[in-house]
């Protein structure tokens, strides 16, 4: 049966190498794991921020309504709705739909996505009309997702303090992801970048941490193979500081294996001993 090669056998990594695999591996799961996170963080800060804009524009059209609604006009006998909706989609060009609603549901004015065909007619969908029953009472703007379309709602209150009807702003939420995913390539290349001079520092580091404690692991296992012969080490200072009681121990070892030597005297086997052997008693 032929030897087995050289080199054909499982290849065993260093200890050196073990740790900086394993440094590498916990380093590249805290980078995609943190990386993960932040883009989530900014997917939603941007978001809140892009609502933030367009609930400024919002509250400031509402305004304009209940500045004439509260001196007694009904919502239903403005006349100039049409012209503030207007302007307002004129100052964004974000804004994708503007709808002036009474508390029922009944659309008033339009542009934009909600104007229609003929103009505006009919009733808000159903999941505003919830949204804002559940929130047009209260200063909080209603949010209302519809598909890649964002609704924000607000009540538009009378001279009295009730609710006399709202106003809806849609824009496109889809562009606003698409806008987020756009920086995924950047984001990419700048943690590819950075995750490979982590990688590339890690592997130095340890590279360096670890190059003299190897040395000094080496020498004390010369040592201890000198002690092993009876031979006195050569304790290094590097050496006698890594391992302060090395010289201690080897002294020890080297003074039991002294004292072993002068109780055990070696036995002469010669003829003088044969002769003065009793009779009769073998070895």
């Amino acid at each position: 049966m032929a030897a087995p090669l050289a080199g054909t056998g499982p290849m065993r990594l260093t200890l050196t190498t073990k740790i900086i695999l394993l440094l590498q591996v916990a380093l590249c799961f805290a980078l995609l794991s943190t990386a993960a996170l932040s883009y989530l963080k900014m997917e939603r800060m941007v978001e809140d921020t892009v609502a933030s804009r367009f609930t400024v524009a919002l509250r400031g059209l509402a305004g304009e309504v209940e500045g004439a609604v509260s001196l007694g006009v009904s919502i239903t006998a403005l006349r100039n709705l049409d012209a503030l909706i207007q302007r307002a989609m004129v100052r964004d060009d974000r804004i994708t739909g503007l709808v002036l609603f009474t508390d029922t549901g009944e659309v008033l004015a339009a542009a934009g996505r909600g104007a229609g065909h003929g103009g505006p007619v009919g009733a808000i969908p159903a999941g505003w009309k919830a949204a804002f029953a559940r929130d047009g009472k209260s200063d909080r703007v209603a949010a209302v997702a519809d598909g890649d379309s964002q609704a924000l709602l607000l009540g538009i209150r009378n001279a009295f303090g009730g609710v006399a009807g709202g106003v809806a702003l849609t824009y496109s939420l889809g562009e606003v992801q698409a806008g987020i995913r756009g920086t995924i390539p950047d984001l990419l290349l700048s943690g590819g970048i950075n995750l490979l001079t982590g990688l590339l520092i890690t592997m130095v580091a340890v590279w360096l941490l670890l190059r003299p404690i190897q040395r000094r692991l080496r020498e004390m296992t010369v040592s201890i193979n000198m002690l092993g012969m009876g031979e006195p080490p050569k304790l290094t200072p590097e050496l006698a500081a890594f391992a302060p009681g090395l010289k201690d121990f080897a002294d020890r070892i080297l003074e039991q294996q002294q004292h072993g030597a002068e109780e055990d005297p070696p036995q002469s086997t010669g003829p003088a001993a044969e002769a003065a052997r009793p009779a009769g008693v073998t070895p």
